[in-house]
């Protein structure tokens, strides 16, 4: 389900900013490797904070790997971000271990276009029954705080 709403020339939308995380910095034992894993790698996501059912993932402006034809960030690299970052809440809940994992859905808002700028999103895990794990994702610019776009990952980490 898709819906689309043009500003067809009307000023840019305000967007509310962002009172960010509890600022710690954890990526964990496995979060160097995710982030040399190639898609991740080619975003150049960095793995900021993922413990305690939180992730904090920063993924910084390049024309080459992320822009888009108007000058900023694609949102397709604005979902990637989000998915990651609401994977890597789930397994700040689960905890690392050797397990299959994928994303089930995605659900995704977007409140005004990524500038070509840096972006950091904040991921928490809101609730969890067995193998699934529910997360809100928040994508925010760097520079201002301010909140871009939102959403939900409904993420899978079969442990048995």
């Amino acid at each position: 389900l898709t819906t689309v709403r043009g500003r067809c020339g009307e000023t840019p939308a305000r967007t509310p900013a962002h009172g960010g995380d509890h600022r710690e910095s954890d990526p964990s034992e496995i979060g160097g490797f995710i982030e040399q894993q190639p898609f991740i790698a080619n975003r150049k996501l960095r793995i900021e904070h993922m413990t305690g059912g939180t992730s904090r993932l920063s993924m910084p402006f390049s024309d080459e790997h992320n822009g888009d034809a108007e000058g900023g960030v694609h949102e397709g690299a604005v979902a990637a971000l989000l998915d990651t970052c609401g994977a890597m809440a789930a397994w700040a809940e689960s905890g690392i271990g050797p397990y299959r994992a994928s994303t089930v859905s995605l659900q995704s808002e977007s409140l005004a276009p990524a500038p070509d700028e840096d972006l950091v999103a904040y991921g928490r895990c809101t609730h969890r029954d067995g193998d699934m794990f529910w997360a809100d994702v928040d994508i925010t610019v760097a520079s201002t705080s301010n909140l871009i776009g939102r959403g939900t990952v409904l993420y899978r980490i079969v442990t048995a």
